[in-house]
C-alpha cells in the first residue's frame, strides 16, 4: 500500500511541477537592416490605419512593440514612408518575432521567424514575389512602350493571380489564407466556396472572414440586370436603416472608407447630385471602417448630410460581402424596381454624373 502511496504522490508532483504553456501579452519585432539607413522611421499599423507602434532604425537594428487582443493573428503592415515608402505585409499574434532584411527584399522577400502564422502566410508572398519580379522585368525590357507594358502586365498579374488561387485552395485552413481571400475571391466558383468553407476548422469559420465567406457562397455575385440585396445598419444620426425602407427612387450604394482617397475624391460630385437631384435618388453610404470613431470623424469633417451606414465589420460587412465589394469607391446603382442597372469601382471625375445620366433622365 505504501508503494502505491509513493508512486501517487510522486505522478502528483510531476504534474504540479509541468508548467503550463502561456501566451505572451504583446508581440515584438526585432529587425535587422541593410541598405536602409539610420533614422529612419517606421510604422507599424493595423488594419484600421491605427499605428500600434514607430522607432527609428539605429545602428541597422529596428524594434518595436505592442499588443494583439483579437484571439487570432493580425495582418499588420510594417512601413516607412520616407526618403521613400517601403513596406512589408505581417500576419502575427503576440509573439516574438525576427528577421534579416535587405532593402530589396521589401515588400515580399522577407523571411521572419517566430510566428507560424507569418510562415504560413510567406508562402502566399512568395508568390506575390514572383508577380514583383516578373513586372520589373517587364519594365526594364519594354518601358517606352506603354501600351504592351499594360497588357504584358495585365497577363502576368492573371496568371499569378490564377496561381495564387490555386496555393490558397492547397493552404486554405489557415489565417494566413483568409487574410487574402478578398484579393482572389472571383477567382473561385460557388460550389469551389463551399469546399474552402467546408474545409477550415470550428475556430476559423467563426472568424469575421470565415462568415464572409460562408455568405459568398449563399449570396452569388450580383450582376447588372439581377434583383438587389437588401442591408440594414445604423446612420450616423443613430438610425436603423433598410434599403428596402426606400420606395420609389433610384438607389446609389457608395462603399467608401475615411482613409480612401477616391472615396473623399467623389463627395463633392455627391454633393452636388444629393442637393439637386434628392426626389429622384437617394445615396446611401456603406463604411467599410472598422473603426467606429474613423467612421463619425469622417461624417462630420467632411459634412455629409445623406445616410451613412456603419456596422463594424469592415471589408466584411454584410452589405460590402453580399455585393462583392473588391475596393472603395465601389458604387452599384439600383433602380426604384429593385434592379441592379449598374455597378463600378473607382472614382474618375464626372463618371457619377454620367452614369446616372443614363437611367436618370433629370440628370
Amino acid at each position: 500500500m505504501k508503494d502505491k502511496q509513493v508512486i501517487i504522490i510522486f505522478f502528483v508532483c510531476i504534474l504540479a511541477s509541468c508548467k503550463t504553456e502561456t501566451k505572451n501579452e504583446f508581440f515584438t519585432l526585432d529587425a535587422t537592416l541593410t541598405n536602409i539607413s539610420d533614422s529612419t522611421l517606421f510604422f507599424l499599423n493595423d488594419l484600421a490605419n491605427i499605428t500600434l507602434d514607430s522607432a527609428y532604425v539605429v545602428n541597422g537594428k529596428l524594434s518595436l512593440k505592442g499588443k494583439i487582443d483579437s484571439q487570432g493573428p493580425e495582418r499588420l503592415t510594417l512601413f516607412s514612408a520616407s526618403p521613400e515608402f517601403i513596406y512589408t505585409p505581417l500576419l502575427i499574434g503576440n509573439e516574438r518575432v525576427i528577421f534579416e532584411a535587405d532593402k530589396s527584399d521589401f515588400p515580399w522577400n522577407i523571411d521572419m521567424s517566430g510566428s507560424v502564422h507569418q510562415d504560413q502566410a510567406e508562402r502566399f508572398n512568395q508568390v506575390s514575389y514572383q508577380r514583383q519580379r516578373l513586372i520589373e522585368k517587364l519594365k526594364k525590357s519594354i518601358d517606352s512602350d506603354k501600351e504592351l507594358l499594360a497588357e504584358r502586365k495585365e497577363i502576368v498579374s492573371d496568371s499569378l493571380d490564377n496561381e495564387m488561387a490555386d496555393v490558397l485552395k492547397e493552404n486554405f485552413n489557415s489565417y494566413a489564407a483568409l487574410s487574402i481571400f478578398q484579393h482572389y475571391k472571383t477567382k473561385f466558383s460557388a460550389k469551389e466556396l463551399v469546399d474552402l468553407y467546408n474545409q477550415l476548422d470550428d475556430e476559423l469559420k467563426e472568424t469575421a472572414i470565415g462568415k464572409a465567406i460562408k455568405l459568398h457562397s449563399e449570396f452569388s455575385k450580383p450582376e447588372v440586370g439581377d434583383e438587389y440585396y437588401d442591408y440594414r445598419a445604423v446612420n450616423q444620426n443613430g438610425d436603423w436603416l433598410s434599403l428596402s425602407d426606400i420606395e420609389s427612387k433610384y438607389i446609389l450604394l457608395h462603399f467608401s472608407s475615411s482613409a480612401c482617397y477616391g472615396s473623399q475624391l467623389s463627395l463633392p460630385e455627391l454633393k452636388e447630385i444629393y442637393s439637386n437631384y434628392a426626389d429622384d435618388l437617394e445615396i446611401i453610404s456603406i463604411s467599410t471602417d472598422i473603426d467606429r470613431e474613423s467612421w463619425e470623424n469622417h461624417v462630420k469633417r467632411d459634412s455629409i448630410s445623406w445616410n451613412y451606414l456603419w456596422d463594424g465589420g469592415g471589408d466584411y460587412n454584410d452589405a460590402f460581402v453580399k455585393y462583392w465589394g473588391m475596393g472603395t469607391p465601389t458604387y452599384v446603382l439600383i433602380s426604384p424596381d429593385g434592379i441592379i442597372r449598374e455597378r463600378w469601382i473607382g472614382f474618375g471625375d464626372g463618371i457619377i454624373k454620367e452614369k446616372l445620366g443614363e437611367h436618370i433622365k433629370k440628370l
